[in-house]
């Protein structure tokens, strides 16, 4: 019965590709036909999970791509799917009738709230963690709910893979034991001594209470940290980025240089990530480094000229803080004239909440210099922008408010000064894009 009925499955994905429908229907449809679906799939010998509230995508992307390079034959959800659904989806599509993966790694993006059903299909060996923060509140809820999520799926003959940098991630090692792989990067120009964000997800030890102390920060509790009164500290790093410079594009890993495609810390961490997993696979390390550099990914982040005039365009997530930080810290960074775009067309695809309650978590004071010329606030919310833009401080001449991106088009390209920063929702990257037209890639 098992091969019928994975069989009708496989038929039905065959007519929704035929169709040109990328679907995860056809696991939802085994969902439907067996809740014993767990025993339909034999693993490869290679399966590697990813999964945090942000970067799994390009971190899985990085890993999937380079093994292909290296001579793997390879399944991962490409274009996301990373609910249960999608994934079985991802192994119909990838087995033959007996559900045998046909390649010889297969490595999963997966949601964090799905881990636990994933991981019991899957079985995977590496399972790498890239972050854990408040992220979609009315979907997650808070972030100690989504740590407890991801901590129930891991067994102990798993392999972690986490950023040694984040103290919060070190609590999956706290009382279990697993085989652990540190990645992180050295103290370097944009390192800094001082806190300077309010909203982060730990800022106590959970070993004894007491408030961990810095010798500096990357960003936001990322950094060489550690407990004045007792043994919480950040492990020995792995993987470690000797030398990272963004501004140039690159860092040094084992004395291998890898380029960066978009100047922005997180994606230098999604790097580091998958060299730790590729190097863990036996990959030779110039090769990972060769390959990481020529995967250029462009696709949401991407910077050009518009008349002399620099423009970067900053993917933020919705409903999370830490990548508007991140594209705030970047920002602030450039000690530049500047002119900053932010805004979005809707708040999520997923549900009907309209919740903005994280507008406030991010730290938009960081931009309120003498370098900043207009905070031009785009899209359904832009007045609840412009509201949040005041309480940073922002003088009511810099704030200017358009419900769409048209209407702004004139504001951005002729009456606004310095390079243009836009902090933008996917669904406004393209058409901001778009609008500026006369563009051309450095």
């Amino acid at each position: 019965m098992k091969t019928i009925k994975l069989l009708i499955c496989k038929i039905v994905n065959l007519i929704l590709r035929k169709l040109g429908r990328g679907t995860s229907f056809p696991g939802k449809l085994l969902l439907k036909l067996d809740k014993k679906y767990a025993g339909y799939f034999k693993m490869p010998k290679t399966v590697i999970a990813v999964t945090g509230s942000a970067g799994k995508g390009s971190t899985t992307k990085i890993i999937a791509e380079v093994l292909k390079k290296s001579g793997y034959t390879v399944s991962y959800n490409e274009y996301g799917s990373n609910l249960l659904r999608g994934i079985l989806s991802l192994l119909i599509d990838s087995s033959d009738i007996h559900g045998r993966i046909k390649s010889d790694a297969l490595v999963v993006e997966v949601d964090e709230r799905y881990t636990k059903d994933v991981f019991k299909i899957i079985k995977p060996q590496y399972v790498v963690i890239t972050n854990i923060f408040r992220d979609q509140p009315p979907r997650h809820g808070d972030c100690d709910l989504v740590f407890e999520k991801i901590n129930e799926a891991l067994i102990s003959n798993m392999h972690l893979i986490l950023n040694g940098d984040d103290p919060y991630l070190k609590q999956f090692t706290l009382n279990k034991k697993y085989t652990v792989s540190y990645y992180g990067i050295n103290q370097n120009k944009y390192s800094y001594s001082k806190n300077k964000f309010n909203n982060i997800n730990i800022t106590y030890c959970p070993k004894c209470s007491n408030k961990l102390k810095y010798n500096y920060y990357h960003f936001e509790s990322l950094g060489d940290y550690y407990c004045p009164t007792c043994d919480f500290k950040r492990e020995k790093i792995d993987i470690l980025a000797q030398k990272l410079d963004l501004d140039k594009k690159y860092m040094i890993v084992n004395d291998n240089k890898i380029n960066i495609s978009f100047d922005v810390l997180y994606y230098a961490y999604n790097i580091l990530a998958a060299y730790t997993v590729l190097k863990l696979l036996n990959i030779d390390e110039k090769n990972i480094a060769t390959f990481i550099s020529d995967e250029q990914n462009k696709k949401l982040n991407t910077s050009y000229s518009y008349k002399n005039r620099k423009v970067y365009v900053l993917n933020s997530k919705n409903e999370n803080s830490t990548t508007f930080n991140e594209a705030i810290l970047f920002t602030s960074n450039k000690k530049i004239e500047k002119t900053i775009v932010v805004g979005w067309k809707e708040i999520s695809r997923r549900y009907k909440f309209n919740d903005i309650s994280w507008l406030y978590d991010i730290e938009f004071e960081l931009l309120n210099d003498k370098k900043t010329d207009k905070i031009i606030c785009v899209g359904r919310d832009a007045y609840s922008i412009a509201q949040r833009m005041k309480y940073a401080g922002f003088d009511n001449k810099q704030i200017k408010v358009y419900k769409n991106l048209e209407e702004a088009e004139n504001m951005i390209k002729n009456k606004s000064k310095g390079d243009v920063f836009a902090i933008l929702n996917f669904d406004y990257v393209i058409p901001f894009n778009n609008l500026m037209e006369e563009k051309y890639d450095n």
